[in-house]
């Protein structure tokens, strides 16, 4: 068996020159199909937008809740923060400043004698006094 070692050679050269061929090709082609230049002109901002700080808003007709029934039960008053303890209905409920009553009244203000509560607009004051008189 007789081998022609330069023919093997010269095949393998060739396959090596066109694959070169091919990828330099390639290498041409996208050079050429480069997308083109797309010119973005941002024009300045001649004036600032002017926004209308009213806002309206449709308040919801409601008669003042006839199931405010709480009754103070404790309360904590200072300068600071304030909590009072409500009950209705055999629930009792610690309520601090700001936050809400049931996720429906807000506690607004807790003094000595009232502790308020909003909600819609409307305020609910109940007696803080835990004294009772007879």
């Amino acid at each position: 068996m007789n081998t022609n070692y330069i023919l093997i050679k010269k095949v393998l050269i060739g396959l090596v020159v066109l694959l070169a061929g091919y990828v330099l090709y390639l290498l041409i082609l996208s050079f050429v199909s480069r997308p083109s230049e797309i010119n973005i002109d941002f024009n300045s901002i001649q004036g600032s937008a002017q926004f209308s700080s009213s806002i309206d808003v449709n308040q919801i007709e409601s008669t003042p809740s006839s199931n405010f029934d709480y009754k103070v039960v404790g309360f904590r008053a200072g300068p600071s923060r304030a909590s009072v303890i409500v009950q209705k209905n055999n629930q009792t409920f610690v309520v601090q400043q700001g936050a809400l009553l049931e996720n429906k009244y807000k506690l607004a203000t807790v003094n000595s004698e009232y502790a308020t509560f909003e909600y819609n607009g409307n305020l609910f004051q109940i007696s803080t006094n835990l004294i009772v008189d007879n």
